[in-house]
This record gives C-alpha cells, structure tokens and sequence, in this order.
C-alpha cells in the first residue's frame, strides 16, 4: 500500500454533495491520486493521462491506474498496472479492448461476469460489490405521515426499459395495495386516475434522508427492472431491513439461491410473490443477510486485497 496510484475517471461525481465509490476509494486507499480533475471529458480523459504520465518524473509516475473500465479507450502507458471496473454492460469493441487490456478486471457481480465470460482473454478476474453505508440506511422509528405502513416502495423512473415500469404501473392497478414511488424523473402523480391516486405517494428527486425516511415507512421494495447490474436502491432497503420482489438481475441474481433478502420473480409472478412476502414479513430477515455481504467495510476490504496483490 505504500505505491502511488492514479484514480482515472472523467468525475467522482454527477450529483454535487454526493458521495460515490470513488470518493470511497480514496479515502481507503493511502497515496491513491484523484486524476479527474474535477470534470475531464471521457473523448479526451486517455490522451489527457497518457501526457500526465509522459510529463511525469519517474518517482511522480503512479505504480498502478484504478479506472473505469467502460466509458472511455484503453490508456497507452507501459510498465503501469491496470485494474478496471466493470459495473456497466455495454459489450462494445472498446470496452471489450479495455477489459483483455487490464492487468485485473473488477466486476461488480457475478451477473455482469456472467455476461463477460466467454469473451475474456489472460486476465485476473475479481468480483467486487459495490458496498453500501449500513449506518445509515438502517432500521429507524419515525416514519413519513403520508404513507401508509403497509405500502410497497420503488425507486426508479419511467422507463419501460431498463426500469420495467410498465410492470410496476400493471401491479398498482390490478392490486388495492398502497405505494411509494420515489422517482428520479419527472413523473407525476397527475398520470394516474383519481380513484388511484389516493393509494400512491410520488417523490421526485429526495435526498438520501428522505429516501431512509420513505423506505422505513413501507413494508416491502419491488424492483421491476429488466436490467441493473448490482441496484444499489435495493439493497439501501434491505439494509432497511424491508425485503424485495425482484427480478434475477445484479445482486439478486448473485443471491437468487436465498430468501432472506426476499424473493425473485418475472412479468408473470410479480403479484403472487408480492402477496407471500407481504404476509409472510416475519420470515424474511434481509439486512442481516445483506450486511455479510454489501457493506462499505467488506468493499474496502476486498479493494484493499485486489490493490496489494498486483
């Protein structure tokens, strides 16, 4: 741990006052250099480290790259190791070149590996989940006075695809169950009837206070999505301790052999598997399983190991 290491990525974050991955990394990883500059283009962000390195005395130059693995090309730099991060699918000629390039790919799980595996060449694999602030999104007393405690929750947009919701309006109106829908668009309440109305609540753009607040107010999480590489969302309210109806994608394909953390289903099961888990709650336990497994302590640790061993 004591080599100097490069941080590559066009930012830490999109959100301002958010804290990402990236922010975790360095504060984890002694001599860990942040070289996004604030904001670097992805079109430029290779030829931009390429000159930082070639500019670079020999004791300025890093040991390692830490990058992502998806958004920009391969960086043309010899006797410097690479560990890229997989956790978006693309499967393009570049990402592609990226991954067979790298010294270690991080995927974040098993479920993008999955769609990786047959077109990967001499490469150490890892798979590394992205972890979660189990302080925080915890179980807490207070709850929003405007959801009723036996309301579904999701969190998500609009889209049919990759978000599935379509699937999740199908469920609101062919169920009498309330809903929380906190959304990260523009959806209104004003799309719905008004004899639906009354059974759903919708938040847009709420901060990580509120998203604790409405996700203890309900009693179980339903992710419709067709596609999510981990969905971290999830497990914020598994660690809630609120169980989730999910599809076999990310993280739930990871632990679609257990049921602690809820249960899977499809178009055609979501409603059935909805009403076991909304009255079979005592036998769902999800933050004590998904803390094994999801927390910022256990992600440090495996990025510690990943970064010491190249």
């Amino acid at each position: 741990m004591n080599r100097t290491g490069w941080l590559v990525n066009d930012c830490l974050t999109c959100i301002p006052g958010t804290n990402t991955f990236w922010h975790n990394l360095l504060e984890w990883v002694p001599l860990l250099v942040d070289k996004t500059r604030g904001y670097t283009d992805y079109s430029i962000l290779a030829d931009v480290i390429e000159m930082n390195v070639a500019q670079s005395t020999y004791i300025e130059k890093p040991y390692y790259i830490i990058r992502n693995g998806s958004y920009f090309r391969g960086i043309n730099v010899q006797n410097i190791k690479t560990i890229s991060l997989i956790q978006d699918i693309l499967q393009n000629n570049m990402q592609l070149d990226v991954i067979n390039r790298s010294d270690i790919v991080v995927f974040n799980t098993y479920y993008v590996f999955n769609k990786y595996k047959n077109k990967i060449t001499a490469t150490t694999i890892k798979i590394c989940p992205l972890g979660i602030d189990f302080n925080f999104f915890k179980p807490i007393v207070d709850r929003h006075p405007d959801i009723p405690s036996n309301s579904i929750i999701f969190i998500g947009s609009s889209t049919n695809y990759p978000k599935g919701f379509s699937i999740m309006l199908d469920i609101i109106y062919k169920t009498d169950y309330h809903f929380c829908l906190i959304m990260k668009d523009n959806f209104s309440i004003d799309h719905f009837p008004s004899h639906i109305k009354s059974r759903v609540r919708v938040f847009n753009s709420v901060n990580q206070y509120m998203v604790r607040l409405l996700i203890n107010s309900c009693m179980i999480a339903v992710c419709t999505s067709y596609e999510e590489t981990q969905h971290l969302a999830g497990i914020e309210c598994g660690a809630c301790n609120i169980p989730i109806v999910a599809r076999e994608i990310g993280f739930y394909y990871d632990c679609r052999n257990d049921t602690d953390w809820g249960l899977i289903a499809d178009d055609t099961t979501f409603i059935e598997k909805i009403k076991y888990v909304m009255d079979h709650r005592s036998e769902f336990n999800p933050r004590d399983y998904l803390i094994q497994k999801y927390s910022l302590e256990i992600c440090r640790k495996n990025w510690i190991d990943i970064i010491e061993s190249i």
